[in-house]
């Protein structure tokens, strides 16, 4: 009786346990050098220290780019709550009101999706910078630090985001 030829013999992973065929290099769930020598695999595991190391730090500025969102609804509110107080007029507290309220959801939404909610967060706030200096051009240069601040935030929370959407 013959053996067929078309079996392949299968193992596991060392690293990750999944079933691998015996003629792969390296696993297809983890890229775990299967047939690599003592330095590919050091060099499997230092890479893996390194990603995770740069995804924990992805994550603390994503996390305090969710700060800057609502922070920026903090703002707003108060503002918002200026302006009524000094003009007794409900328009303005009422928009701002509801821009705080979407600043909230994006921050709140950026847990579950932080690359898109930190994007829109960013498109808002320099929406509502070119709106009030257009109303008001010395707006523009008022508090341009605290401007500068708040999309450095955002900006690195964006970017930490896409990278982790890259690893992923």
């Amino acid at each position: 009786m013959e053996v067929s030829q078309s079996i392949i013999l299968q193992s596991e992973c060392k690293h990750c346990e999944t079933p691998v065929k015996e003629d792969h290099s390296f696993c297809s769930e983890c890229g775990f050098p299967l047939k690599g020598s003592d330095q590919d695999v050091a060099k499997f595991y230092a890479k893996r220290v390194m990603d995770k190391r740069k995804t924990n730090n992805a994550h603390e500025k994503i996390k305090a780019a969710r700060k800057t969102l609502f922070i920026i609804a903090a703002i707003i509110t108060v503002f918002g709550f200026f302006i009524y107080y000094k003009t007794q007029d409900l328009v303005p507290l009422i928009i701002n009101l509801v821009v705080s309220v979407v600043y909230i959801v994006l921050g709140v939404w950026s847990k579950q999706r932080p690359l898109i909610a930190l994007i829109l967060g960013l498109l808002l706030y320099l929406t509502l910078i070119i709106i009030t200096a257009i109303a008001d051009p010395l707006t523009l240069v008022a508090g341009i630090l605290w401007k500068i601040l708040i999309i450095g935030y955002l900006a690195k929370g964006i970017y930490s985001a896409s990278s982790i959407n890259k690893v992923a």
